[in-house]
């Protein structure tokens, strides 16, 4: 009988990244299904967020879904982007029909999907999938803690594959003067604030800009917001 603990006692043993892909593809076959693809939004850049994935789709699928811009109208994303539980789903049932007869062709028919979040504004989906038999209420139940644990490992290992600032890289002062200035303070009124030179705290702030690879100090405000670290 397959269960949770199976699952994350096989995960335990690959510690190596490269191997997450092959432990999905083997469970989720061990689960049932043909398909399982994990998808991760970058918060940055604001104006074009970036987006990694793997999947073991047809690779016709996967060209298709880039050239026809199927991420635009995806049903699947919309209907996970605001829910918190699983969601099951059948292609026979979207309206958007090119999109639905285009993945019944390369045998995705139903499937089950998470979307994962985290503070710093990333936004990871995980989905399993198959040609026959739609996911049944009970068996969505079960699966939950499953699908849930993919997508942490996935969403993980997508994000370290992302150039997202490390929060970690600002120092105690470089954060505090890139709160203030956040609050639209001048270096001078945050020199007053912080009791210190007008002189450092434009030290802090070039270096806020450096580290988060930013244009200039209202661009690492935005940046550092949008990640979570303020």
């Amino acid at each position: 009988m397959l269960s949770s603990r199976m699952f994350m006692e096989d995960i335990i043993t690959m510690a190596d990244d490269t191997n997450v892909p092959l432990v999905c593809q083997r469970w989720v076959k061990l689960l049932g299904f043909d398909y399982f693809a994990c998808g991760t939004r970058n918060p940055l850049p604001i104006s074009n967020p970036s987006i990694v994935m793997f999947s073991n789709y047809p690779m016709e699928w996967q060209l298709a879904y880039q050239d026809n811009d199927y991420l635009s109208v995806d049903p699947v994303i919309r209907r996970c982007r605001e829910a918190i539980s699983p969601q099951a789903w059948s292609c026979r049932s979207f309206a958007e029909h090119q999109f639905a007869e285009h993945a019944l062709a390369q045998g995705i028919g139903h499937g089950v999907s998470l979307c994962i979040r985290d503070g710093r504004g990333y936004q990871s989906l995980v989905t399993f999938a198959r040609q026959e038999e739609p996911c049944q209420a009970m068996e969505v139940l079960e699966l939950q803690g499953m699908l849930a644990m993919f997508g942490q490992l996935t969403h993980a290992q997508l994000v370290r594959q992302s150039r997202c600032p490390d929060p970690a890289s600002l120092t105690n002062r470089e954060l505090e003067v890139l709160k203030w200035t956040a609050e639209g303070k001048t270096s001078a009124e945050i020199a007053q604030i912080m009791d210190i030179k007008v002189r450092t705290v434009n030290f802090h702030v070039d270096n806020c800009v450096l580290k988060l690879s930013a244009s200039n100090k209202l661009h690492a405000v935005v940046k550092a917001a949008r990640v979570g670290i303020l």
